[in-house]
This record gives C-alpha cells, structure tokens and sequence, in this order.
C-alpha cells in the first residue's frame, strides 16, 4: 500500500474487484434504507465489470483489503463517494466512517492482523485511490450507469434524512415572487431549493451542465412530487434560450467564469429577465485565495488530496469588476454588500485539526432590469 500507483486497473489481464466474501456486503444488513443499500451493491457489481486489479501479489493482497472494506460498507458510502468524484469542490472534506466500519467488522468477528490505525490507512488509500480512478477516466466519469447510481443514491439519502449542509438559498428569494425563478448553476444547492420550495410558488427552474447534478435533482423532484420545479442541463455562460422569468439567481458561479464569459452571462440574464425583474448574485473569491496561498508548498500539501484541483483562479479586482459589468450592462444595482474575512479551519485540511488560515470577500449583490 505504499504506492498507490495503478491500485485499479482497466486490462483485460486483471483479477476481479469483488470476491465472494466482498459480496455479502455484510454491514448493510438491517439498514433502514434498502433502497441505499441495492444501490451500493448494484454499484459495486457493476463496478466488477469495469475494473479489478492487477494479477500481481501486491494486487491480490489489495484485493483482499478493498473486499474487507466491502464487506464491512455502510449505505452512506456512496455519498461520500460521489462527494469526492463529482463535487469535492462543494464538499472537500470527505472521510470514510471507521466507526460504522469497525463496528461490522467486530459483528462478523473478523480477526485483523493489522492495528486499527494501520487497517484504517489501507481502507483510505483505497477508497481516495477508487474515487480518483473513477474521476480521473472518462469512460467511468461519464458512465450512465455510475452516474445514474450515485445521483439516485444522494437523492435518496438527503430525501429519507434532510441533512442538507449548506446555506438556505431561499434566504435570497423574494418573498413577493410572481414569475419563474432560474437558478444558474444550481449545484448541490438545488437539492434544498426543491425540498424548501412552496408548491404555491411560481416555477422554479435548476440548472446545471454536471449529469452527476442534473439525474439527481430530477430524480429528488420525483421523489418530493412538486410539480412547480424543472431541471434543466445547461451550460453557461450562453444560458437557456427562449426561458423568460422575473428572478434569476446566480449563487457562487460566476467566479467560475473567465470575465469575457461573464459578460456574456449578464447579457443573456438582462435579456432573460421581465422588466423589473431582479438578479441576485452571491459569490466570493476563496477559491483563488486558497490557490494563492497554495503557492507556498508548505501549505499546499497540508490541502486535501485531489481539492486545489477543483478550483479555479480568479481575477485581481474581480468585486469591482463584477459590479462594473452589472451595471455597464443596463442594470440598475439596488443592493450591493462587500465583506472581508479571515478564517481558521481545518475544512480544506486534510489532517483534521491542523487548522488553515485563509482571507477572502463574500459579496452579495441584487440588481433590476429597469425600462
């Protein structure tokens, strides 16, 4: 386990991901959520045709361990999965639950040879070397299948629990809201839109170009039976033609675009947009200020593996430069307020209580369409 290099394997000479004992899937029983759990299993069966290991004895001894952890899963793995494979730039902190893994490993008196703290490094070299496997191949990236598991399984979790860690975007609506709403880019976001939105409310329009995002939020209004919401797959800075509303809600996206794109974006929403209607802009630049810092190796490494990846640089001035755009536009700017921060966290560490220090601007913006 020293080197992780080519832990999973692609070539037809490779030994299967899942043996006998990995198959019973033995921490699943009597979990609350079935419907999890035949996703997890239906997952790693399917998983079983696309990649094994290497027939090597370094591989059979991985494949023993990876099928140990299978043995041992909980339902809730496939979140943490997903977390890392499509949105670890909206949840850096991923972590396999060693409790809830020891704990069916001792039901099924399983004897190991190694300490916990050893077993447990093994599990993880494992799984982050699964999710990187997995996000690093487009053949698995994109898989219908894959995808449609782990979006039906995050749907089904955050439906049955509710446990939605992010802000309340319905803070930012306005409660006198007559037209459809589009929220751009909506991301895992959108999940607590639809579970908070009315059904006496006008339309609510989610989009997104992540099939990952898009399967499952359409597969989470399903599940709440809301008929005032639509998902939609776009990708911006073009934007959905021929889709009129009176609000649209651009909620940390648009430091992801490049400032020409941006400009574009704004012409479509002012176009978008009924007159009167409102955009509501919610953004920061943390995720460039944490590539900035990022430069110096010290800090660098102690970043999760895998999370500076996912970010993305953005402009010097890139607060007044988004205001000067608004407004250059044809936007009358009613609300605009600017706040610094410095913060000390272990969120983006991935050694739990080394905490990393971080300054950056949050910024909240809402502007009109005016005649």
């Amino acid at each position: 386990m020293r080197n992780s290099h080519s832990i999973f394997v692609k070539s037809q000479a490779r030994i299967p991901l899942l043996t006998e004992s990995g198959k019973k899937f033995s921490g699943l029983e009597h979990s609350k959520s079935p419907e999890l759990c035949q996703r997890v299993t239906n997952f790693f069966n399917f998983l079983n045709e696309k990649i094994g290991f290497p027939e090597t004895v370094l591989g059979r001894e991985n494949q023993v361990l990876f099928n140990l952890l299978l043995q041992s899963v909980y339902p809730e793995i496939m979140i943490d999965l997903a977390d890392l494979v499509y949105v670890q730039h909206e949840r850096p902190a991923v972590y396999l639950n060693f409790d809830h893994i020891h704990m069916n490993l001792k039901k099924d008196r399983t004897v190991l040879t190694d300490s916990i703290d050893q077993i447990n490094e093994k599990f993880s070299v494992l799984f982050l070397e699964l999710a990187k496997t997995i996000r690093e191949n487009p053949f698995l990236f994109g898989d219908t299948r894959i995808v449609q598991l782990m979006s039906e399984s995050y749907s089904i979790y955050l439906f049955q629990t509710e446990n939605f860690p992010w802000d309340n975007p319905m803070e930012m609506i306005p409660a006198d809201l007559k037209s459809p709403i589009i929220d751009v880019a909506t991301g895992l976001a959108g999940f607590r839109l639809i579970h908070d939105w009315p059904e006496d409310y006008p339309k609510l329009i989610l989009t997104d170009s992540l099939p990952f995002i898009v399967m499952g939020l359409t597969h989470f209004t399903n599940c709440s039976g809301k008929t005032n919401i639509e998902i939609l797959n776009i990708d911006f800075p073009e934007g959905p033609l021929g889709k009129h509303c009176g609000c649209i809600l651009a909620n940390k996206f648009l430091h992801h675009l490049q400032r020409d794109e941006r400009k574009q974006f704004l012409q479509w929403a002012f176009q978008a947009l009924d007159l009167g209607g409102m955009l509501l802009i919610l953004d920061t630049d943390l995720e460039g200020q944490i590539l900035k810092r990022a430069r110096n190796q010290e800090y660098g490494n102690k970043l999760i593996r895998g999370y500076e990846e996912t970010l993305v640089e953005i402009e010097d001035n890139f607060c007044e430069n988004l205001i000067q755009d608004i407004r250059h536009v044809g936007f009358n700017v009613s609300y605009f307020d600017f706040h610094e921060y410095e913060d000390e966290t272990d969120a983006y560490s991935q050694y739990p209580g080394d905490n990393l220090s971080i300054k950056f601007i949050g910024l909240e913006i809402m502007a009109n369409k005016i005649g």
